[in-house]
């Protein structure tokens, strides 16, 4: 069967899906996967056929619209803004997607990926699935990704919680459907799509969806039918090439184990006044560290030397040696320090992060959220020491740990792809012949 994975977004919105398709790809699967050229040796790299999709993500983000988007609070402002970046993009995209799943007997997508490929399903008459990272159906469990969760419960919690993902799904079609309706129907003569044809599915539940996410940090709602599968994460592991620098080497040897602090594909509106903060954190904590800038969510120059600053590093190799992991509270980060064992500190700033660094701290396996707006030194430093001497925090963590890499996230997302159980939904019946 030929598959095509179609992925928008930043590294933590790819390196999931390349381990995805390396599985599939071992089950005798022609796989490729459709995302933005600034991934394209990443995925070629791991023996993944690469499609091209419009869109220099880390030029997106690293522009003044950009980090404005990743600043903001209000949810449907972001969704305004994001739409706003992406408008001049929008009918390239549809028409990558459009040509690269020509021939597919399968489209998986991300969130934002399957929200993309609605048409591209349609004109080739092929089925769709949401393969998500992020909870995108609809339960009173807790809120829609895109808003941010409450932490205090209260009697009108589970309906508030329904509200939110049906809102965002209102909002994302407020803001796009003009323009992507337009496009369609430039690309392929075909009749608008309704909100039902997009959402329909999601919101009724009577289409499969895999979710590359463990219960083991997000419970799975009592409300989501049998349909929606929690497999686990989709773990990538290292080039067994790799080689950590000399200069890190020495540095891990030199002393206690260091906290990390970075902040991944995040490009911070002030990345050198974040960089200050991480080291005076540390400095008033006490600890180590090693400063990992990313896409410019840290910029520093000097440092102490009991600081260290490095571009990346391997999560699965350098995660076990750290005393605890400040990060931004991306879902793949997340899963890392999870299965590292290693107490986390969550920074969200913005879409879904605010959900899973909430899910840590509820889990006892992080310090509480520090939404990057309220980010300062005595907050962080504060949060350092409770996550470096807590042990009872600790204790939690390496039971968590210990159950996650029991799980076989990709194993087990193939399998339901080999059992075939993605037929087509009576939604998309209806619309592959709609013209």
């Amino acid at each position: 069967m030929r598959i095509v994975i179609v992925t928008i977004g930043t590294r933590g919105d790819v390196q999931p899906y390349v381990a995805l398709a390396q599985g599939l790809i071992c089950a005798g699967h022609t796989v490729a996967i459709c995302t933005h050229p600034t991934f394209r040796d990443f995925v070629t790299a791991h023996g993944v056929e690469f499609a091209p999709l419009a869109g220099d993500i880390r030029a997106l983000l690293a522009s003044d619209a950009g980090r404005r988007l990743l600043a903001q609070h209000n949810p449907l402002a972001a969704i305004r803004q994001l739409q706003a970046i992406a408008a001049p993009l929008l009918c390239q995209v549809m028409a990558d997607i459009i040509a690269a799943t020509a021939g597919a007997d399968l489209i998986l997508g991300s969130t934002l990926g399957y929200l993309n490929a609605v048409t591209a399903a349609q004109v080739h008459a092929v089925p769709l699935l949401l393969a998500g990272l992020q909870p995108f159906t609809p339960t009173a469990a807790f809120p829609s990704p895109l808003l941010a969760p409450l932490r205090r419960h209260w009697p009108w919690g589970s309906l508030y919680n329904r509200l939110t993902h049906h809102a965002s799904f209102r909002a994302l079609q407020l803001v796009s459907a003009q323009l992507a309706n337009r496009c369609r129907y430039s690309l392929t003569g075909r009749a608008p799509l309704r909100y039902a044809d997009v959402f329909g599915d999601l919101i009724t539940q009577c289409r499969p969806v895999l979710y590359g996410v463990s219960e083991h940090l997000l419970p799975r709602p009592a409300d989501y039918s049998e349909q929606i599968r929690f497999t686990g994460f989709w773990f990538l592991e290292r080039d067994p090439a790799w080689r950590p620098p000399p200069p890190l080497i020495e540095f891990l040897a030199a002393g206690a184990p260091p906290v990390y602090i970075g902040f991944g594909s995040m490009s911070d509106r002030d990345p050198a006044q974040a960089a200050q903060i991480a080291i005076a954190a540390l400095r008033r904590s006490g600890q180590r560290g090693i400063l990992a800038t990313g896409w410019e969510g840290l910029r520093a120059g000097a440092l102490p030397a009991d600081v260290l600053r490095i571009d990346a590093a391997p999560h699965d190799w350098l995660f076990p040696q750290m005393a605890a992991v400040v990060h931004h509270g991306g879902v793949g980060t997340t899963a890392a320090a999870l299965r590292a064992g290693v107490p986390q500190i969550a920074v969200p700033f913005s879409a879904d992060q605010p959900l899973w660094a909430e899910q840590v701290y509820q889990r006892g396996v992080g310090t509480r959220p520090i939404p990057r707006h309220r980010l300062d030194a005595s907050r962080l430093a504060a949060a350092i020491t409770e996550a470096v001497h807590d042990l009872a925090l600790r204790a939690r963590v390496q039971h968590v740990a210990t159950a996650v890499r029991r799980e076989d996230g990709v194993g087990n997302a193939v399998a339901l792809v080999n059992s075939g159980f993605f037929g087509d939904s009576p939604t998309q019946r209806r619309n592959s012949s709609r013209m």
